[in-house]
């Protein structure tokens, strides 16, 4: 989890529809504004096929039951942010493209213009791969 004003893409989760400003999950990566990877980041630790970001399942199965309530990865509603050329896009499950988690995301990746990002788009993805318990 980041603890500072640098530029991040990663994944996340929320995990409180009632406050979904607070008590989410997140895990991000430090990214350079044109989405390359910072060299201090150890690509060993991400777990996604290219090693160049976080899969959802991969980290959910590594965290304990206390942080996931004994749920699948797939429980709650999820998201991830990518970086590429100045811009941000947020894929998510359309139950939390609100503006308030939006506003969250922004805040929590530093998707800012003082990051270089100077155009952020929200993607509601209504595929399989972000169905969640609202779907069922």
């Amino acid at each position: 989890m980041n603890r500072d004003d640098r530029l991040y893409k990663g994944i996340f989760w929320i995990t409180d529809m009632d406050d979904p400003g607070t008590g989410n999950l997140f895990f991000t990566i430090h990214i350079e504004p044109n989405g390359t990877i910072d060299p201090s980041v150890d690509r060993m630790s991400l777990n996604s096929k290219n090693n160049d970001n976080y899969n959802h399942k991969n980290v959910w199965e590594n965290l304990g039951s206390k942080v996931t309530n004994n749920k699948s990865f797939d429980y709650y509603p999820r998201g991830r942010v990518e970086i590429s050329s100045g811009k941000a896009i947020i894929y998510a499950s359309p139950y939390i493209c609100t503006e308030e988690v939006v506003d969250w995301i922004k805040d929590t990746f530093h998707l800012t213009e003082q990051n270089g990002i100077n155009n952020v788009r929200v993607v509601p993805d209504n595929s399989y791969h972000y169905k969640c318990y609202l779907d069922r």
